[in-house]
């Protein structure tokens, strides 16, 4: 145990130097271990080594303008003077090193490496991604932020040593230059190069084509040799049933050079995407223009390990904002992955992300939630897992959030020395709500010298921070949290409260152990108010709902508080102790399992369900084994996968008493049955006349027969015909149902239907009296008002910026991937580059401008065809626009009952397209006329053109991606997208 932990934390044996925070974690009734307990590093923190030649540990300080603020503990070692060092005896034989320091922003400093008395190497530390200034660094995420302490003064640096340091060696630093401060050292024994897998196809290039070897290899496992490999680009994954593999997260490194939005980071979009053994890093230096690590969906044979990401946006962002792949990630494990000096957040799981496990991870240093489960775009996130990992030197937000959903999982985590928050629950972004059933829980948990009296916006939040807002629904609801140790609080230990909306509901708190809270104060008040700090409970902002409490033991109150609990303004909220409250934990007796057996194709899942018993026992978490992963695996929440043919049986274990039942599972091979289907989008909304494509993704992948069919419950509302193409045909709801012709699975997709009437938009320009309209990729315009793609809703986002939706399409108005042309496709109003404000120019016309880019402003200067975007051009006339009301077609009827009945016999197959073709079809034309097919990529550019008599095939060369397909004849033009596999 004592071994695991120093892992954890510190290497302090030698000097008789047993922390606090060890002591209690050595001496605590703990049922299992907490945090990255395995991980296969050791840390040797520089204040407690042995240092000479003017090195000097800091004191331990709070303050947050005090750079120490942000060292583990609060204290470091500043090696500032010549020759200073700091050296350590090993426990272990290591040649792994990692090296966290701090150097003035925009200056460096070098530091030898010795072993014992013999220089290794020289190391140059950067201020490059360190030194974030959130109060003025204009990202949009940064909006309001007062605190002007500046945030990320650290960063890392590795190495991999020629040789082994043996055990009882030296390790020793050695400052050379710069003025350089120190937090720890880490060293591993970096273990054996992974080689190609068996059946593997191996990269051999420079980095320059990986996508295009990844296109050509798609469903195979892909190997990535030792070395450095520069991509200036996405990486991409569209094919099923592909793998990204490394030699190693010390040996295959992946660097994007790409400081563009969204030109960087691994995205999967098809079913059974793996990533492992590499280490991903990036050029780019801010959360601006940045990218994730990994982004994209994953299924339930995917797996994300070993994966070392530092520097991008995010390390881990798990949701599906493509087209043509599994709506949801759905049963995914990410395991042994380090996400580390990052601008947001380590890990999150989002859009309806369900039955996935994250487990034996580190997160450190990053800027925004280590752990997030984020109910997104009204997808609700169910049945999540976050266990066995340590989330430490968090930034800003906090260590663990959840945000809506239903029955989530946090248990067995450290969170440690965050400047903000340790836990968080709340519904402060929009999405789905918390759900009316189920239950989240939170258990097992040490957080460590969390919380604050000074945010980012210069307000107190607890190290367990509980509060209700009114962006998903306007209750927090049905959170356990029990087994919490928290220790030396910055600020207050838990806080309830209510920000907006109505309160907190089915709150339950149980065996809480607090020990230490307002340890910064009086410090960290940019406002200076006279508030009370440092209660071990601090329930405000007069929330109604209802909470429980059972075994809470406080010690070591702090700050200036005069009493465990301030509930003065408590409101009508009901905070009494539980009716079944006992000291005495609950044991568990036995275990069953549902099914206990089960006969599946190939391909095919099963979820088991445990029951422990009894109802109440104290830790009722249980883990799962397979005997033949070769037949069936079954992942950290009991979803089994089917591999092959034969029989498996599954165990689930209980961790307390380790009480065991089985599930035998048949597996044949004789067809591959269809687990599941889902059609993206879920709902859409049309304004009559127009089309909505929907895209169904059947599971698994290989799957015997993936025939589908669709129906409308509402044909005079909406119809769809056999590829899935929807079209609105009057005001109302209809719900479209996809079906398998194997095993009779659905999924649904409800649409709404609204003429063009109301609150309605056209947007005149004033240099050349021309209007906005969607031109299907981009934002054109044109000299008269066609249809109703010329006219815009005005959905307001608060009392100063709006969201611009097209009447016609549903599309919205935006900027997200700075093409340098205003852009016109699904989004989120919740976008940022997707909400405007008008300036106004004089009584009649405005300036439209961005939230985002702040500054810019639409307008069509250079006649590109479509409108663009740009700052300082306030005397142009091209950047000037009327909003003029409108509630009917500027069309005849005749026209408009023309356009709708042809687009719904208008279709593109297969759409995704593969073998370089695909087919248009369209109704028989007049005498002499022809349709031109006009195919623009998402900038507007045009990249083929054909003319047609009749329904045909059109063969192409077009590279993998999406375009916008435009019909045009005497009689209609219609446009939609295409997707090119």
């Amino acid at each position: 145990m004592k071994n695991r932990l120093l892992a954890i934390f510190s290497t302090r044996e030698k000097y008789g130097l047993f922390t606090g925070l060890f002591f209690l974690l050595l001496t605590s009734n703990l049922q299992a271990q907490r945090g990255y307990y395995d991980a296969p590093y050791k840390r040797y923190e520089a204040n407690v080594g042995q240092l000479s030649n003017g090195a000097a540990a800091t004191s331990k300080s709070y303050v947050q303008a005090d750079l120490q603020s942000e060292a583990t503990d609060q204290q470091c070692v500043n090696l500032s003077a010549t020759n200073a060092t700091v050296q350590w005896t090993l426990t272990e034989a290591a040649d792994g090193l990692v090296i966290r320091y701090s150097v003035p922003d925009g200056q460096t400093g070098t530091l030898g490496v010795y072993n014992g008395n013999t220089k290794i190497t020289t190391l140059t530390l950067t201020s490059t991604w360190s030194w974030e200034y959130l109060w003025s660094n204009g990202n949009p995420n940064n909006g309001g932020i007062t605190n002007q302490n500046p945030r990320m003064r650290f960063d890392e640096v590795r190495y991999k040593l020629p040789a082994k340091i043996a055990v009882s060696g030296t390790l020793k630093l050695v400052r050379e230059s710069g003025n350089i401060h120190l937090d720890f050292a880490e060293l591993e024994p970096v273990p054996a190069a992974v080689t190609a897998p068996s059946g593997s196809v191996t990269y051999t290039g420079n980095g320059s084509d990986l996508q295009t070897f990844i296109d050509a290899n798609g469903g195979k496992k892909i190997f990535v040799p030792t070395g450095v490999f520069n991509v200036n680009r996405e990486l991409y994954f569209g094919s099923a049933n592909t793998s990204l593999v490394g030699a190693g997260m010390w040996y295959t490194q992946i660097n994007f050079t790409n400081t563009s939005s969204g030109n960087g980071g691994l995205r999967a979009n098809a079913s059974n995407i793996s990533f492992s053994d590499l280490y991903l890093t990036t050029n780019s230096a801010s959360r601006s223009n940045s990218y994730k690590a990994i982004n994209g969906v994953f299924t339930a044979t995917s797996t994300v390990k070993n994966i070392w990401a530092e520097h991008f946006e995010c390390g881990a962002w798990i949701a599906q904002y493509n087209v043509g792949g599994p709506a949801i990630a759905d049963g995914f494990t990410l395991s042994h992955c380090r996400f580390r000096n990052n601008y947001a957040d380590g890990i999150n799981l989002c859009k309806g992300t369900a039955n996935s496990v994250v487990e034996h991870c580190n997160f450190r240093n990053n800027g925004d939630d280590d752990q997030a489960i984020w109910s997104a775009d009204g997808l609700e996130c169910i049945n999540n897992t976050f266990r066995y990992n340590t989330s430490e030197n968090c930034w800003r937000a906090c260590g663990l959030a959840i945000y809506g959903g239903k029955n989530n999982k946090a248990y067995n985590l450290i969170i440690k020395d965050n400047l903000e928050a340790g836990i968080r629950v709340s519904n402060n972004f929009p999405g789905a709500p918390f759900n009316n059933d189920g239950m989240h829980e939170i258990h097992d948990i040490t957080v460590t010298t969390c919380g604050t009296f000074n945010d980012t916006y210069n307000n107190p939040v607890a190290a367990v921070d509980i509060f209700s807002a009114t962006n998903a629904g306007s209750q927090v609801k049905n959170v356990q949290l029990y087994n919490l140790d928290i220790i030396d609080s910055r600020n207050d230990a838990i806080s309830i409260s209510k920000r907006s909306g109505d309160g907190i509901y089915n709150l339950s708190f149980k065996d809480i152990t607090v020990n230490g809270t307002g340890k910064e104060f009086p410090n960290n008040n940019a406002l200076n108010r006279n508030w009370g700090r440092g209660f071990f409970v601090l329930i405000a902002g007069s929330p109604a709902g209802n909470g429980t409490y059972c075994n809470m033991n406080y010690s070591n109150r702090g700050g200036n508080a005069t009493a465990n609990e301030e509930i003065s303004a408590i409101g009508s909220f009901s905070w009494t102790q539980s009716s079944t409250c006992s000291s005495t934990s609950v044991a568990v007796t036995g275990v069953t399992v549902t099914p206990a057996t089960a006969t599946l194709s190939v391909g095919a899942t099963q979820q088991l369900t445990p029951t422990v018993a009894p109802a109440n026992a104290t830790n009722k978490t249980v883990t799962y084994s397979s005997n033949n992963t070769g037949v069936a695996t079954v992942n950290g929440t009991g979803l089994i996968t089917a591999i092959a043919s034969g029989t498996a049986t599954i165990t689930v274990t209980t961790q307390d008493g380790s009480k065991t039942a089985t599930a035998v599972i048949t597996v044949n091979s004789s067809a591959v049955a269809v687990s599941s289907v889902s059609l993206s989008p879920a709902s859409a909304t049309l304004a009559v006349g127009g089309t909505q494509q929907l895209t169904a993704t059947v599971l698994p992948s290989n799957a015997t027969n993936k025939s589908v069919s669709y129906a409308s419950n509402n044909t005079g509302v909406a119809t769809v015909n056999a590829s899935g193409l929807v079209t609105a045909i009057s005001n109302g709801t209809a719900t479209i149902t996809v079906t398998t012709a194997s095993g009779n699975k659905t999924s649904t997709a409800i649409i709404t239907v609204s003429t063009a009437t109301g609150s309605y938009f056209t947007i005149k320009n004033r240099w050349t009296n021309n209007y906005l309209y969607d031109a299907g990729a981009n934002v054109g315009y044109g000299a008269t008002v066609a249809n109703n793609n010329y006219k815009w809703e005005k959905v307001a986002v608060d009392a100063t910026y709006f969201v611009l939706k097209n009447v016609g399409t549903g599309d919205i108005m935006h900027i997200e991937n700075l093409t340098g042309a205003v852009q016109c496709t699904a989004g989120s109003t919740g976008w940022w580059s997707a909400q405007w404000s008008n300036e106004n120019v004089d009584g009649t016309w405005v300036r439209i401008k961005n939230r985002w880019q702040t500054g810019s402003m639409i307008h069509i200067e250079n006649l590109t065809g479509s409108a663009q975007y740009a700052g300082g051009q306030n005397n142009w006339e091209s950047a000037q626009w009327q909003f003029q009301s409108t509630t009917t077609a500027k069309m005849s009827s005749e026209k408009a009952a023309l356009s709708i009945e042809n687009n719904a016999f208008i279709g593109i197959y297969p759409n995704p397209a593969t073998n370089n073709e695909f087919n248009i079809v369209f109704p028989e034309l007049k005498p002499g006329d022809v349709a031109t097919v006009t195919v623009t990529d998402l900038v507007g550019r045009k990249v083929l053109v054909n003319k047609l008599s009749a329904s045909s095939k059109i063969n192409h060369n077009l590279a993998k991606g999406m375009y916008v397909v435009t019909i045009s004849t005497s009689d209609f033009t219609i446009s939609k997208k295409l997707i090119v596999k």
